[in-house]
């Protein structure tokens, strides 16, 4: 798989979303990429709101841009859930999640747009709520990958982060020891 693939792949749905006017943010590896160090992704994922989301118009400018997505399971998840579409011809997926969780919806809802590649602009998490999502993963899965994100994220952001926000979440989650290392390991100045 391509760089060149990916874009294309990634970019053909980043320009239906905002032709549809969905109300969307990219998270994961992707937003690490936008606000920390390089790095490789083989997917993109996508947070979206369900409201006023045209699925059938969503669904069919899709396949007309040859990409695999099944309605019927954009609509499952519509009530909270994932799905998930494949370009056909690169077979480079973008993963979707409706989130019902209130402080994942607020996080779409703070989405900053930033420049995606020459030609697009698309909307992301912000460096803080992506941080409070790498650490949340961290939480689930113990997988370093989270923390080296994390630490990608303070090296290339610093000062942009809202720490005082980030202790009281790392603290809610027990990990304000894991979070202060990481602050004091990367942070520059």
């Amino acid at each position: 798989m391509s760089v060149y693939e990916q874009g294309e792949a990634f970019g053909g749905v980043i320009d239906v979303l905002e032709a549809i006017g969905a109300q969307y943010a990219i998270w994961g590896g992707m937003a690490v990429v936008a606000y920390g160090e390089p790095r490789f992704t083989h997917d993109m994922d996508i947070l979206l709101r369900p409201e006023q989301f045209a699925v059938t118009l969503f669904v069919r400018r899709l396949h007309q841009m040859h990409y695999h997505v099944d309605e019927i399971s954009v609509n499952r998840a519509m009530s909270g859930g994932f799905f998930n579409v494949i370009h056909l011809g690169y077979y480079i997926k973008i993963d979707f999640y409706v989130p019902v969780e209130p402080e994942l919806k607020t996080m779409i809802a703070e989405r900053v747009y930033l420049p995606f590649d020459e030609i697009r602009r698309a909307a992301y998490i912000t460096p803080t709520s992506l941080v409070v999502a790498k650490l949340r993963a961290y939480q689930a899965s113990q997988s370093t990958r989270h923390l080296d994100d994390i630490a990608s994220v303070i090296r290339v952001q610093g000062k942009q982060l809202e720490s005082a926000h980030l202790d009281i979440v790392a603290a809610h989650l027990g990990l304000l020891g894991v979070w202060r290392a990481l602050w004091e390991q990367n942070q520059s100045g």
